[in-house]
């Protein structure tokens, strides 16, 4: 029991835990709203989404991590001034990397759906519209604030346990 409480207290002290908890409920509520506002509500979509879901998880996870994040970042660096003086770097980092994943994810799902979009580029900017403008506040105004706060909390009744053996050889 003691190994089980040590490993959850060094989990939700992680710095990674909060940024997964937030790509993971980010890509379900993406997921469910896409499928559902395609093909509706059905048990057959649904045990599609939970056998996609982890991949998309993973995948949007590289995505963001190795190709979307560090191009927003160079941005950053190379345009300074007109990025920061418009917007500050809390909402236009985060909001770019939604831009680009969208981007990138709205074309492989038209792609993957083409039955649906017989004319790909309107399907793709409806996709795309459809998508984007539904992240942005559920990303700015839901997810993060929720997800964020409920760590924090969950971090103060839960301060970070040190192992008891690595604190006695400390204190000799």
């Amino acid at each position: 029991m003691k190994l089980q409480k040590h490993f959850f207290n060094k989990l939700l002290h992680h710095p990674d835990t909060p940024v997964w908890t937030l790509i993971c409920t980010m890509v379900a509520i993406m997921a469910s709203y896409n499928t559902v506002i395609r093909y509706g509500f059905s048990e057959k979509m649904f045990f599609r989404l939970l056998i996609v879901y982890p991949l998309i998880v993973v995948f949007i996870y590289c995505l963001r991590t190795f190709v979307t994040l560090p191009i927003v970042l160079k941005l950053h660096n190379y345009f300074p001034n007109i990025i920061k003086i418009n917007v500050p770097v809390q909402v236009s980092i985060p909001l770019l990397v939604i831009w680009f994943n969208v981007s990138i994810m709205m074309l492989w799902f038209t792609i993957i759906h083409h039955a649906l979009y017989p004319h790909f580029l309107i399907g793709y900017i409806g996709n795309w519209i459809k998508t984007f403008f539904v992240a942005v506040p559920i990303f700015f105004f839901v997810t993060k604030p929720l997800i964020f706060n409920m760590f924090d909390l969950l971090k103060a009744k839960h301060p970070l346990i040190i192992n008891e053996k690595t604190s006695q050889t400390e204190s000799e």
